[in-house]
């Protein structure tokens, strides 16, 4: 992950989605999927509360989201940056505070169906929440429905992933569980950002001439 995250800050969000591409993404997560295998005994005494997930997520809200600057036709776009941010900024909040909470019930006494059921719905209400969050601070209809349309394949394979995990004989306690899903938002988390920014890149015409926050789109 890190390795990934340090190309995206050399090169850029959708010059590493276009060189790699789906098929790569594919890879690395049947990848981390089979290092999470290789790793129980690890998992088994990890504490899920400090989960490298975490650290991620605040990272990227105190030093990578400041950083980034979006363009529209090869010209720098306030407009378009102001509403990435904000829209990430509200999603990692919110998504953080989801796991947190997640991470802070007595799972060691949950089934690995109530384990399930809990990730599942949770992860729906968060995309209920941060959608009418951002409608609520201006964000375009438009930017919405494009992002859910991107994003909505990889929230598909999140929710796959922890059903085979939760379904599956890998994990021996539930705190491994728990750390095996966790190293799932962990991916998450980058299909998170280049969604956000093919979004925006995509859409040009569209919202050419909004206004975000009194800042123009360009």
């Amino acid at each position: 992950m890190e390795e990934i995250l340090k190309y995206i800050q050399d090169y850029g969000f959708m010059t590493v989605f276009a060189g790699a591409g789906m098929f790569f993404l594919i890879k690395f997560a049947l990848l981390k999927y089979q290092q999470m295998e290789r790793s129980m005994l690890e998992q088994s005494v990890a504490e899920p509360r400090k989960h490298a997930f975490f650290q991620k997520v605040d990272y990227i809200l105190r030093y990578k989201l400041p950083d980034i600057k979006l363009s529209s036709k090869g010209t720098y776009c306030e407009g378009r940056t102001a509403m990435f941010r904000d829209m990430l900024k509200t999603k990692f909040e919110l998504w953080r505070d989801m796991v947190a909470k997640i991470c802070s019930m007595d799972y060691e006494h949950m089934s690995s169906g109530d384990i399930r059921q809990t990730f599942t719905q949770e992860t729906l209400d968060l995309v209920t929440e941060y959608e009418s969050e951002w409608q609520k601070n201006g964000v375009p209809k438009i930017v919405v429905s494009k992002f859910h349309e991107w994003h909505d394949n990889h929230a598909e394979m999140f929710l796959g992933t922890v059903d085979s995990i939760t379904l599956g004989a890998c994990f021996g306690s539930q705190r491994e569980i728990i750390n095996a899903i966790l190293e799932m938002n962990m991916l998450m988390v980058l299909l998170t950002l280049l969604d956000a920014e093919k979004t925006l890149g995509d859409l040009n015409g569209e919202i050419s001439g909004l206004e975000y926050k009194g800042l123009k789109l360009l």
